[in-house]
C-alpha cells in the first residue's frame, strides 16, 4: 500500500481532508483504506430525496461550524462532505442519509484533529470512525445530484460485482469536494464497502 495525500490534495482546495492509503488503482475504481479514529461532525436526515436530505444536513452542519455550538466558535470548513446513504426497504420508504463534515486538524503541520465543541442542535453530533474504513472509490466530475449519484453508484456496483466483490447492500457513500459555486474541475466520489 502506498501512502498518498498528494493526488487528492488538489481536490481538497486547501481544506483539511482525511488521510488514507491507496491499496490499488484500477480503471474504474481505486481501493482506499481510511484509518480508524477519524473524527466527524454529523447529522442524520430521513426522507426519500437525496438532494433534499443533503441540503438539510449541510445546512445543519454549516450552522454548527459557523458558531452554533457550545463554544460559539467558528470551525474551518473541510472536505469532503461525506454522505452515508442507507436506502429504504422499498421505492417509497424513507432512506437515512448521514451527512458528515470531517473535523479539521489542529494546524496544517499536524495530523491530530481538533477537539471540537459540543453541538447546540440536538440533531447534530460528533462521532469517531472507530474502525478503519476500506472503500472502493469511483471518482467523477461535474455537479452531483441524486440522478448522477445513482448512475455512478450503479456503474461502480457493476464493476465490483464483475470483479467478484461481495458488496455491503445496506449502505454506500457520496463524497463531494467542491463548493456549489465552483463551475469547473469539480471532483466527486461514490464509495462502496464489502459485505
Amino acid at each position: 500500500a502506498s501512502k498518498t495525500d498528494e493526488p487528492l490534495s488538489r481536490f481538497c482546495r486547501g481544506n483539511d481532508c482525511p488521510p488514507f492509503t491507496v491499496e490499488s488503482r484500477g480503471e474504474t475504481y481505486d481501493v482506499r483504506l481510511y484509518p480508524g479514529g477519524l473524527k466527524w461532525t454529523s447529522t442524520v436526515v430521513s426522507g426519500v430525496s437525496f438532494d433534499d436530505a443533503v441540503s438539510t444536513g449541510f445546512g445543519r452542519l454549516f450552522r454548527y461550524i459557523s458558531g452554533e455550538n457550545a463554544a460559539s466558535e467558528k470551525i474551518p470548513m473541510t472536505a469532503p462532505v461525506r454522505v452515508q446513504v442507507a436506502p429504504g426497504d422499498g421505492p417509497f420508504c424513507d432512506s437515512n442519509f448521514t451527512v458528515s463534515f470531517f473535523v479539521p486538524f489542529v494546524d496544517k503541520d499536524s495530523k491530530k484533529q481538533m477537539d471540537v465543541p459540543a453541538p447546540t442542535d440536538p440533531s447534530v453530533f460528533n462521532s469517531v470512525d472507530e474502525n478503519p474504513l476500506r472503500v472502493f472509490v469511483k471518482s467523477f466530475g461535474g455537479y452531483s445530484d441524486e440522478k448522477v449519484l445513482r448512475k455512478q453508484a450503479a456503474e461502480l456496483a457493476k464493476a465490483l460485482v464483475e470483479d467478484g466483490v461481495e458488496l455491503d447492500a445496506k449502505s454506500y457513500y457520496s463524497a463531494g469536494y467542491d463548493s456549489p459555486f465552483r463551475p469547473i474541475d469539480r471532483h466527486n466520489e461514490v464509495w462502496m464497502t464489502e459485505g
